[in-house]
């Protein structure tokens, strides 16, 4: 039995412009089609409970008043889900009219997932030599009767004309084909190939999520490329920032890595030369602010706050803490003080001469009038920023790192946390040192701090001469 024998439901609907989790439905269509004919349909308009932008009614030619009366999506909401019910879920761009129904069916407590099928790709598979395959395209392009644009039910009926025109032009085996590969892979973005996500590395390295002029929308990794990739996909109708990449997404481009380590590295060096549009956390920050320890005359280990673009690699084990703003610097202090029974003048939190304001109120052990001794406060001072400081570099001088998963040599020379280089060997050919600027960054002394920490087992890590290898030790 065809695919398009069984229960076939073709959806449109509109919006009130908002993206799926905030936004609402203002109409919806569904036309059900079993063995090839029409046996029931449905259309309304969707009271969203608040005014419409005036683009959407400038598009649609629905106005905010037309929705007064109109039921809530509660009150059609069974309805509409007979007619859906066990049937595959067809519209253009599915993912788009599948996130909204998802969350406006969850909104009433109802689960709602279909099996979809998208008429954008299944016009792009039969069609691949036509440069676009939008709605207004193909009722241009095969003469597809409507009465109102941008209206649901007419938009609807237009993808069950376009589905009855390819079974009469194809055979049924291609038609076939091309929804099968569909109803197997349906979260893949409707502007993506399916040869490109087909072919995606399966082994570790870097993805590059690129728009329709090849702008970095998001940059990811990981040790199976494909997998993390669908699995974005997965997500799209739950998370904004998914669906709005899948939305976007034109191409992927992808770089592979001998392992974990080489794939986190490469990651957080691209997202800071790239700045691409969805990656927050690993993007360059143009100013830190550090809190540096420093020993004032009596002994006493003080802190005080500067603002840095860079921080300098031998001055690096000085640096307690690296906080984004001044703000998040002076609550974190302030908890450590309260914590930790510190002085507030010693933590370059008041300035004053004679004891700070907290030894007027018995919160200070003295240390700001040398009460306590020196020995005592630094210990609790050190046990405050344990796990915030930058750790000291626990090799002698340069090591080669290199990731035991690699099948040809592959190794990162690393001296006081800043890659110094790569040095990748295939068998038989010399090797190929890529030097790189010694330059302490944040990102990747965490991503090295913790692999040493606990992934050394994956790792095979030796002591290397610097001047063998002609690198640049300046200080970026």
């Amino acid at each position: 039995m065809s695919v398009l024998d069984g229960p076939l439901v073709f959806v449109d609907i509109e919006t009130n412009g908002l993206n799926h989790v905030r936004g609402r439905v203002i109409e919806v269509a569904a036309i059900r089609v079993e063995r090839g004919q029409v046996v029931r349909s449905f259309k309304s308009l969707i009271d969203p409970e608040s005014e419409l932008p005036y683009y959407i009614t400038n598009l649609t030619g629905i106005k905010t008043h037309d929705l007064r009366g109109a039921p809530l999506f509660h009150e059609i909401a069974d309805e509409l889900r007979e007619i859906l019910d066990g049937a595959i879920f067809v519209a253009h761009n599915v993912r788009f009219d599948y996130s909204f129904l998802k969350q406006e069916f969850s909104r009433v407590g109802q689960p709602f997932l279909p099996k979809q099928l998208c008429t954008v790709k299944l016009s792009r598979a039969l069609h691949p030599h036509e440069r676009t395959h939008k709605l207004a395209d193909l009722i241009q392009r095969y003469g597809f009767s409507y009465g109102a644009r941008h209206r649901a039910y007419d938009d609807a009926h237009v993808l069950w004309q376009f589905v009855q025109y390819v079974q009469k032009q194809f055979p049924p085996e291609q038609v076939e084909k091309a929804i099968a590969l569909q109803l197997k892979s349906p979260a893949v973005p409707k502007d993506l190939q399916p040869e490109l996500v087909r072919n995606l590395p399966e082994g570790p390295g870097v993805y590059i999520f690129e728009d329709a002029v090849g702008q970095p929308l998001y940059i990811g990794k990981s040790i199976n490329i494909k997998k993390r990739v669908m699995s974005h996909f997965g997500r799209d109708h739950a998370e904004t920032k998914e669906f709005k990449i899948a939305q976007a997404i034109k191409h992927i481009r992808t770089e592979e890595t001998p392992g974990e380590l080489s794939a986190l590295l490469l990651e957080s060096r691209l997202v800071k030369e790239l700045q691409p549009l969805h990656n927050r956390k690993l993007r360059k920050t143009e100013r830190l602010l550090l809190a540096r320890q420093n020993s004032t005359p009596e002994g006493y280990q003080a802190i005080s706050l500067e603002e840095a673009t860079s921080i300098e690699p031998e001055s690096a084990s000085d640096i307690v803490a690296v906080y984004p703003r001044r703000s998040a610097a002076r609550q974190s202090l302030e908890i450590i003080v309260k914590t930790y029974d510190l002085c507030p003048k010693l933590m370059g939190m008041e300035k004053s001469k004679g004891s700070c304001f907290a030894y007027q109120l018995r919160k200070c052990r003295g240390a700001c009038v040398g009460k306590e001794p020196a020995q005592a406060y630094n210990l609790r001072l050190q046990e405050a920023f344990s796990r915030q400081r930058i750790q000291a570099w626990p090799y002698r001088g340069a090591v080669l790192i290199e990731e035991k998963m690699s099948p040809e040599f592959h190794g990162i020379v690393v001296d006081q946390w800043c890659v110094m280089a790569e040095i990748r060997q295939d068998e038989y050919c010399e090797p190929v040192v890529e030097a790189q600027t010694k330059h302490f960054d944040l990102d990747t002394y965490k991503i090295l701090q913790q692999f040493l920490t606990s992934k050394l087992d994956k790792l095979k890590i030796q002591p290397i001469d610097l001047a063998q290898l002609q690198l640049s030790t300046t200080i970026a």
